[in-house]
């Protein structure tokens, strides 16, 4: 008579009195059972020598469980909201559980609720603009977890796999649009200083400026937080300087949206007085605001696409082509810009 157990029936009933005879936790025998490589010789031994115990053999031609991806991201928005939808695309027909973190941009929320997945055994993870700092993010990668980063905050160094817009090309076509209406004075609405982003979209804007002849102007050069208020903001600062700018280059739709707030509401007009630009066009009501907002479009819903497609690369131990993937934006041309005022100085 076969005493062996299924697996079913052996998770079920004995997986506490393992843990508790090995003196490790459910979730480190779960872990064992699974094959992941996080767990040490020793300990892996021990357990399956009280598996062995039981009469426990793992069946090698089971089935494939479901894959379990978990996504973590800041916060739910359009802009993430695409790059989740591209992902849902990719996964979908394949058998795979899609588990989304929300980490309102907090280091010990993500790390908390990320190790939470890594106790439900998942497969993979796909992070968007992370908290966890480079060495995080390698240790993970030490323990043999699959996971791929979009849009991260940082250079990463080329063992971990990441997925962006290149954003010194992108910046230079939203400078080469302006500079080709006329306008010479073109002040820029960063990010936060220390993103990568933003340091990529500023060396943009020096390298347009560079090949057009022209010098950089510092108090042209202003920082937002990536808020339509923050956008406001710096343009009512903009606006009170004695040549102020003809056009204005804003790192996301949202501080573009609130600089042509402030423009209107100082008494001028978008693009007849000042021309915007934004970056993005991750919302549907962009061409339908007054005046349409001109914009980069970000392949978000690629990056999720792609994210998904690395990711199971990764799990199968699949080589990938390239670690570090830059996707090319596309310059959307709306009303709000055009030609530079006529008294514009050449």
């Amino acid at each position: 008579m076969d005493n062996r157990k299924s697996t079913k029936e052996f998770s079920r009933t004995v997986i506490g009195d393992i843990a508790a005879k090995s003196g490790v936790s459910a979730t480190t025998v779960s872990r064992v059972l699974h094959g992941h490589k996080d767990v040490s010789a020793a300990t892996r031994d021990k357990v399956m020598q009280h598996i062995a115990e039981l009469g426990y053999v793992p069946q090698r031609n089971d089935r494939a469980t479901t894959c379990r991806i978990g996504f973590s991201i800041p916060m739910f928005n359009d802009y993430f909201g695409y790059i989740i939808d591209g992902a849902y695309e990719s996964l979908r027909g394949r058998d795979a559980q899609f588990i989304t973190i929300r980490t309102n941009n907090l280091y010990e929320t993500e790390i908390n609720q990320v190790q939470r997945l890594l106790e439900q055994n998942i497969n993979g993870l796909i992070f968007i603009l992370p908290q966890h700092s480079v060495e995080d993010l390698l240790h993970l990668k030490q323990k043999g977890i699959p996971f791929v980063v979009t849009d991260p905050f940082v250079s990463l160094p080329d063992a971990i796999p990441t997925i962006a817009v290149e954003n010194i090309s992108a910046s230079m076509l939203a400078m080469e649009h302006l500079l080709s209406l006329g306008h010479r004075r073109i002040a820029i609405i960063t990010g936060p200083s220390h993103w990568g982003s933003t340091i990529d979209r500023t060396t943009g804007y020096y390298a347009a400026l560079a090949s057009a002849g022209l010098a950089i102007d510092p108090t042209l050069i202003r920082e937002g937080r990536w808020t339509p208020e923050s956008g406001q903001e710096v343009v009512n600062h903009l606006l009170s300087l004695p040549d102020p700018p003809t056009a204005i280059f804003a790192f996301n739709d949202g501080m573009a949206i609130g600089a042509m707030h402030a423009i209107q509401e100082h008494g001028l007009r978008v693009p007849e007085d000042i021309s915007v630009i934004g970056f993005d066009d991750a919302s549907l009501n962009l061409p339908y605001i007054t005046p349409a907002l001109t914009t980069l479009h970000h392949p978000l819903q690629e990056i999720g696409r792609l994210a998904v497609d690395v990711l199971y690369r990764l799990i199968q131990h699949q080589p990938l082509d390239e670690t570090h993937i830059k996707l090319s934006a596309r310059l959307i041309i709306r009303s709000s810009t055009g030609p530079c005022p006529i008294n514009c100085t050449f």
